[in-house]
């Protein structure tokens, strides 16, 4: 019976297509059934934490989430649209630990999953299509069972040195270090993937030109198979 507790750290700068594409979701989660599931209620939770530092949202996130009857806790990002089938595709899934992929938006934009080895970037593309194994992966959109959140200690997400990728890491990858030590692999989803997108600026100048189309996310033009 899945109970979902929808959490998302904010800056204060909630973007329209996320406010639309939860909207939608919402009520696709009500009134569509998830493959495996057709016949278990649904429930859901949302909550929000406003402020600069997001790691220590996230902690008072689980923090909370632990108290309440939540089976699954769904990250979403201020900054992300996605389509509203989504959560249910995930759901669908049946596994502890399962996010999607997604480009960063300062260019050369590569995805924010890395390789099951860490050797380099994870990537989506046109011929991806199910489940993949992944040393670590953003938090734009991600769902974890309860039995993750209870196995990983204090503190979950920290911005830790990578010698790997010589810089400091997101917190989210110290969240995916320690899942995998507990024995919960984290994985990517390739459809869901191809369902969202990322919701960033760009600076325009007289040499640029888009086609028509390109004012609508490609993940919004047509129905992903």
């Amino acid at each position: 019976m899945p109970n979902v507790a929808v959490c998302t750290p904010s800056v204060g700068m909630v973007r329209t297509r996320y406010c639309s594409s939860l909207i939608r979701m919402l009520v696709h989660y009500q009134n569509h059934p998830i493959l495996g599931m057709e016949e278990e209620p649904r429930y859901m939770s949302y909550h929000v934490i406003e402020g600069s530092m997001v790691g220590s949202a996230r902690e008072t996130f689980v923090d909370d989430i632990l108290t309440l009857d939540s089976t699954h806790l769904l990250f979403i990002d201020e900054d992300m649209g996605f389509r509203e089938d989504v959560l249910n595709i995930l759901l669908s899934r049946q596994m502890p630990f399962v996010s999607c992929n997604y480009r960063m938006k300062v260019p050369p934009c590569p995805f924010t999953s890395r390789k099951e080895d860490d050797s380099t970037w994870l990537e989506t593309n046109k011929d991806s299509t199910s489940l993949e194994k992944a040393f670590a992966t953003g938090f734009g959109f991600s769902l974890i069972e309860r039995k993750v959140l209870e196995a990983v200690s204090k503190p979950r997400f920290s911005n830790a040195w990578s010698e790997k990728l010589n810089a400091y890491s997101t917190e989210d990858r110290s969240f995916c270090i320690k899942a995998r030590e507990a024995g919960y692999p984290v994985m990517v989803d390739h459809k869901a993937s191809k369902r969202v997108y990322h919701v960033g600026t760009y600076n325009y100048s007289w040499e640029d030109q888009f086609k028509p189309e390109q004012a609508v996310p490609i993940a919004e033009r047509y129905r992903i198979k």
